[in-house]
């Protein structure tokens, strides 16, 4: 594999990561999260919306088909955030908790994928300039 195809890889990756985010919360109940987290977690997806349109036009321009990709890390923080939603019985306090480090989570591994394709840019812009 080379890195055009490893950057091809990554950015279907990226590709699966925002639909799945923007699956999972489009209609969540996040009610229960003070302002100030509601703000962070609603700035977060319009990004990461933004970031599904504008990859699904990159892979097109590199004839790359993500199909119904998926990614398995995320859909386990979303399971977990799921889970965490339909807890009855605990406090709003732990409630927010358990959902902003499970959120944490997440977005830190969207973060990582996005550095992820900024160094591959980097290594092809070399590759290609050499």
């Amino acid at each position: 594999m080379d890195k055009e195809e490893l950057l091809g890889k990554e950015l279907s990756n990226l590709y699966a990561i925002s639909k799945q985010v923007n699956n999972f919360f489009n209609g969540s109940k996040i009610g229960f999260l003070n302002e100030r987290r509601k703000t962070m977690l609603e700035e977060y997806l319009k990004l990461s919306c933004k970031y599904e349109n504008d990859i699904a036009q990159a892979l097109r321009h590199i004839n790359v088909n993500p199909g119904n990709t998926t990614d398995s890390i995320v859909q386990e923080i979303t399971e977990n955030l799921q889970e965490i939603l339909s807890e009855s019985g605990i406090k709003k306090d732990s409630k927010q908790l358990s959902y902003m480090m499970s959120l944490n989570r997440l977005i830190s591994y969207h973060v990582a994928n996005i550095e992820n394709i900024g160094f591959l840019l980097n290594e092809v812009e070399l590759k290609n300039a050499s």
